[in-house]
Parts: C-alpha cells; sequence; structure tokens
C-alpha cells in the first residue's frame, strides 16, 4: 500500500470528498442529535417510579401527556408533611397546623403507627419521582399541608379532633384549595354541627372533597366520617387483581369510587421509602386524578369534576353490585376509578350537587339532634402492619435513574466515536 502521503487528490476530486465529508458530517449530526434529543423528553417527562404498578394499569401516565396538575392546589389534611424529604422538596407551598402543639404543619406530628402518614400521602398525590422515590398521580400540583393530630395518645394541649379538622378545611379552602384530600376517619359515620357549615363553605367555593371510607383490618364495619358527609367522594380498596380487597375497604352508602389500595410506593417521613396499604392510599390517587382534570379543563366545576369521576367508573370484576340511580351499591359505589374515561368524556347532564345534597341532609335530619361525641383519635384508614411503614433499603434501587442517563450518553459518546472513526475510513478510501 502506498504511503497515504503519496496519494494527493486531484482537483477535480477534492469537491467530491467534500461532499462525501459534508454529507457524513450531517448524518453523524442528526444521529447526536437523535441520541441527544431522546433524552430530553424522559427527563422534562413525569417518569413511572419503582413499583408504582397502578400508574400504568389505571392508565394515569396516558393522562400525563395532558395534565401533570400544575396550577392547581391540593389540600393534605393529615400528620403532616415532610417537605424536605427528597422526594417532596419544592412541592409545599403553604402549611400550618392545628392540633394545638405549635407546629408548622411541615412538621410530622402523632404516634409511632401515624406519624407518617402525611407526608406519605402527599408522595401519592405529588411525589416528585427522586431516587427510588414515587412520582406522584399529579406531580406538578401545589400540596397545602395542614397538620392535625392523629392516632391514639392525644396530648392534653391537643384539643378536639374533629374541631382541628374543621378548622384546617376552612384555612384550605381560602388558601386556595381546589381538592382536598382527607385519608383518615373517626370509627363512627356521624360528624359534628360544625362540620355542615365548613364542609358547605369547602361546597360554596368549589372544592371537590375526597376522603378514604376506612378499612375492615381495622375495625370498621361501615364508612367512616368524613366519608359519609353528603358531597364528600367516598373511596374504598382494590388489590391488584382489580378486585376488591376486603380489609382494605369498608361498606356502606357513603361508598361512591374504588381505586388502587395494595403495595403503594410512598416516602417515608424520616427519609427513605416504604410500601403503604389500604383506602388511605386509594384516597390520594383519587384526589391525583381530579387535580389532573381540574388543570386539564379549569372552567370545570368541582361538582361536574365529581360527576364526571363517578359517571364513568367500570364496573369492579367478581363483583355483580353496581350503583343505578338512587340505588348505591354498599361496596363499591360506582365502580373501579377509570382516569382515561373521567377526562376525556362530557359533563353528564345531570350533574348532582354537593351543596344541595348536604343542606338536604341537614335539614332532615338536624332538628333536635345533638353531635356526636368526640372520640379519642381520629385514625387513619391504614393497614398498621409495621411492614406497611418500615422504611425499605433504597440504596441499590437510587441509582437506577442515573444508570439510565448514563447509559443513554454513553450511548452518545460511542455514536460520536463510531462516526469519527467511519469518516477516517471514508477519506481513505476515497484517497
Amino acid at each position: 500500500m502506498r504511503p497515504i502521503a503519496a496519494r494527493t487528490p486531484t482537483a477535480s476530486k477534492r469537491p467530491r470528498v467534500g461532499r462525501h465529508t459534508a454529507k457524513l458530517v450531517l448524518v453523524g449530526s442528526l444521529v447526536l442529535g437523535l441520541v441527544m434529543g431522546t433524552t430530553q423528553p424522559a427527563m422534562a417527562a413525569p417518569e413511572v417510579g419503582p413499583g408504582q404498578w397502578f400508574i400504568d394499569d389505571y392508565g394515569i401516565d396516558d393522562l400525563w401527556k395532558k395534565s401533570t396538575g400544575k396550577g392547581v392546589k391540593v389540600a393534605v389534611i393529615d400528620s403532616g408533611v415532610n417537605a424536605d424529604h427528597e422526594d417532596l422538596k419544592g412541592v409545599v407551598s403553604k402549611s400550618k397546623d392545628f392540633s394545638g402543639l405549635d407546629k408548622d404543619g411541615k412538621t410530622p406530628i402523632g404516634g409511632k403507627t401515624t406519624i407518617h402518614h402525611g407526608t406519605a400521602v402527599a408522595g401519592v398525590i405529588a411525589g416528585q419521582g427522586k431516587g427510588a422515590g414515587p412520582t406522584g398521580v399529579a406531580p406538578d400540583v401545589d400540596i397545602l399541608s395542614a397538620s392535625m393530630w392523629l392516632g391514639p395518645d392525644r396530648p392534653k394541649e391537643s384539643g378536639s379532633t374533629r374541631e382541628q379538622a374543621d378548622k384546617a378545611i376552612r384555612w384550605a379552602v381560602d388558601s386556595g384549595a381546589k381538592v382536598i384530600n382527607m385519608s383518615l376517619g373517626w370509627d363512627d359515620p356521624a360528624w359534628p354541627v360544625s362540620w355542615d357549615e365548613s364542609f358547605a363553605y369547602a361546597y360554596e367555593k368549589d372544592v371537590v372533597i375526597v376522603a378514604c371510607v376506612g378499612n375492615a383490618s381495622q375495625g370498621a364495619t361501615q364508612a367512616w366520617s368524613p366519608s359519609t358527609v353528603p358531597g364528600v367522594i367516598g373511596v374504598g380498596g382494590l388489590g391488584k387483581n382489580n378486585r376488591v380487597l376486603s380489609e382494605s375497604t369498608a361498606p356502606g352508602t357513603a361508598v361512591d369510587l374504588m381505586g388502587p389500595a395494595a403495595d403503594i410506593p410512598i416516602p417515608y417521613y424520616s427519609g427513605g421509602y416504604a410500601e403503604g396499604q389500604g383506602c388511605s392510599f386509594a384516597s390520594p390517587i383519587v384526589s391525583g386524578v381530579a387535580a389532573l382534570i381540574r388543570a386539564d379543563d379549569p372552567d370545570l366545576s368541582a361538582d361536574e369534576v365529581s360527576a364526571k369521576l363517578m359517571s364513568t367508573a367500570e364496573p369492579v370484576p367478581g363483583h355483580k353490585g353496581q350503583s343505578k340511580k338512587d340505588k348505591p351499591d354498599p361496596i363499591v359505589g360506582w365502580g373501579r376509578l377509570d382516569p382515561k374515561a373521567a377526562m376525556k368524556s362530557d359533563v353528564p347532564k345531570t350533574v348532582p350537587s354537593a351543596a344541595d345534597a348536604l343542606a338536604g341532609w341537614v335539614k332532615m335530619h338536624r332538628r333536635g339532634q345533638s353531635g356526636p361525641a368526640e372520640t379519642d383519635n381520629a385514625v387513619p384508614a391504614e393497614d398498621n402492619n409495621p411492614k406497611a411503614v418500615a422504611p425499605k433499603d433504597v440504596v441499590s434501587s437510587q441509582s437506577t435513574p442515573m444508570l439510565g442517563y448514563s447509559v443513554l450518553g454513553g450511548g452518545g459518546l460511542i455514536a460520536v466515536i463510531l462516526f469519527a472513526l467511519s469518516a477516517v475510513v471514508f477519506i481513505r478510501r476515497r484517497r
């Protein structure tokens, strides 16, 4: 083979080499652009976190193509949200404590079996998918954290939990909440007169309120308040097979929708992650979907959003009953949550009014009736088995997203190297 130096291209061949080189540069640029470009949507769009089986099963990732909840405020009335958790940084826009313990709404409070609860619920709604953390159903909403005492051993300086909830609802409404999530309950379907006014105030201000119905595993033989308040969307639990998860729900006319309640990834209040069980975590999934719909169409009223959610619910496999007009099914309500159908559907011709339903109930039942006695605790509807709340080892899984991007980056580098080598070989052959 002759030395390369002896192969000087003639004047007639130079333009051809230049054209081929230009083509190679163009093709290489396109290849590199594709490699680098494909990483951008993956980094910008929400990504499903580890173990979030329900995101795909319920089609929530399809809703993210239209809405991520931006511009909507969701109030979490619970045990307080740890806003410093890596999965929730920048999520809590406002907070306040109603426990009487002089906290700030971002400091988790409660007993050892309940202190984690508010952080977990907020993660289901608005987790940022950091590390091994879950991506919330509506990751771009603003969370309003209202903390109150949950569980037993309520300190003497902490007042009535029902009064705490009453004040928290009013604060959430005045703070601009469009959705309020209450993954808690009192083991009594009744509620105090003060709630008549606070819930009516929320409905007047166009707020969707979602609450879990209680867990049979915690002794709930019928739906607990506040899910029993007219106009509240009461949520029961389904398993991964879409069938009724009997231990994670409670029967009653308060049941409106059924949602996923098994193995729900959550951020743990003191760091790390865990899995939650029970309708406490089905409720925030419904709240998140309501927020997605409200962000997608801000002109919809709260009543219209609720009507879309319930009118599009699917039958629950293995359960024959389903609600019909004036005949609610006491086990599954209207059926299984169908987020995609709810967002796409038109508003039903008949839209029930939450305010009218509550006013009608008050008129019929409040005459000469005394309020319920204060119980010792507000119970978060959740299986308190330690396996549901203990942090998991997240060291190995936290590196997964970084690994994914490093592979993409490595692929881009390999493409550049291959392009350079092919260019050298091509030029040599042309000479």
